[in-house]
This record gives C-alpha cells, structure tokens and sequence, in this order.
C-alpha cells in the first residue's frame, strides 16, 4: 500500500516537472526574442486551469503592445506555437504587458454598450473595425443578453469583424420628446413688446 502511495507521489512529481520545464522553454523564448527586439523588460509565467498565463514587465512594457495590441497578440501566437508544437494536448496561452488585456477589455464593454444604444435609437445595423477571435468575442459576450440587439461575425480572417444588429420586433428608439420647446409642432410663444415714446419714459 505505500508503495502504491510512494509510486503515485513520484508520477505526480515528473509530471509537475516535466509541466515547469515546457513552461520554462517558453518563457525563455519569449524573453529570447524581446531582448533581440531591444526591449528592457522581463517575463513571469504561471498557470490558470488549462491555459499558461505570461505577463510583460519592466520599462518597455507599454512598447511591447504594439498598435492596439498587434505586436502582443503576435508574440502571444508564437508562445502558443512554441508551447503547443509537439501535438500532446492543447494549452492556451494569454500574453499580457502592462494590464493590456483588462484595459482592452473594459474599453470592448464600453463600446459594445454604446453600439446597443445606437442600433436601440436608428434601427439599423452597424459594422465594428476588424478584431482578432478574442476581442470579437468580447463584444459577442457583452451583448448576448440584450433585448434590443444581436451580433455576428463576418469577413474572412484578418478582416473579420463584428456586426451589431437590431433584433426582429425592436422598434428603433423614439427622440424624447418632454421638452415642448424642441419638439417640431410645438406651438410658437409670442412675445408682446411694450413700446414707450421717448416724451413719456421723460416723465
């Protein structure tokens, strides 16, 4: 019985190990290829369930990101070639550098909720700009729940976008129309002027 015990503590242990040293492999080529990109900055790595997290840190952080994120997302696509090439098992791998992702996301949410108010008041659909599959499903996620409007995706790959469109039934939004004031036929106030003669306002 405690050789059965030992024998399993010992499995557990390569299998841990055998688990740091791919995750070190990949740590090390990413660190490789940021230092022959002249960046001042390092890597730390740890794991969540199945996906192997790296994280970007130090001066030239912020410069890895690229514009909006392109040059993160392809370093974070060669990790994931790097980690996943000898075909044991997939392991998603998620690069971030200077909480990138989180601003990003918080930015997708924001946008996501202002495209539902206008697809709500026009009535008619609207394209987003071409994002990659974790960014379009951000905006997929943030309005799967809305009662005004539904999305989808369209284009073929790099062009890929997100298209928010009213759902069947909605009626667009009608201008608020409290104000009398502003509403076309609301009535026009007349004004009456009371003129004086130049003799009376002397007395």
């Amino acid at each position: 019985m405690n050789e059965d015990i030992e024998m399993q503590s010992t499995s557990e242990s390569v299998a841990v190990t055998a688990s740091e040293e791919e995750r070190q492999k990949v740590v090390d080529f990413l660190q490789n290829v940021l230092d022959r990109m002249g960046f001042d900055c390092s890597v730390e790595s740890g794991e969540s369930g199945d996906a192997l997290l790296l994280n970007i840190v130090g001066n030239d952080a912020s410069a890895v990101i690229g514009h909006r994120g392109e040059t993160l997302d392809a370093l974070q696509y060669l990790c994931s070639l790097m980690h996943n090439g000898k075909g044991d098992g997939f392991k998603r791998v998620t690069l971030d550098a200077a909480d990138y992702r989180a601003k990003r996301e918080k930015a997708l949410r924001r946008l996501a909720g202002n495209l539902e108010s206008k697809v709500k008041r026009t009535g008619k659909q609207t394209s987003l700009e071409p994002m990659n599959p974790y960014e379009r499903r951000v905006i997929h996620t943030a309005l799967q729940g809305s009662k005004y409007v539904t999305t989808h995706s369209e284009g073929e790959g790099n062009n890929r976008h997100v298209v928010v469109s009213p759902l069947k039934g909605s009626a667009p939004e009608r201008q608020d129309s409290g104000n009398i004031l502003n509403s076309p036929n609301a009535p026009r106030k007349t004004l009456n002027f009371v003129y004086r003669s130049e003799k009376k306002r002397r007395r």
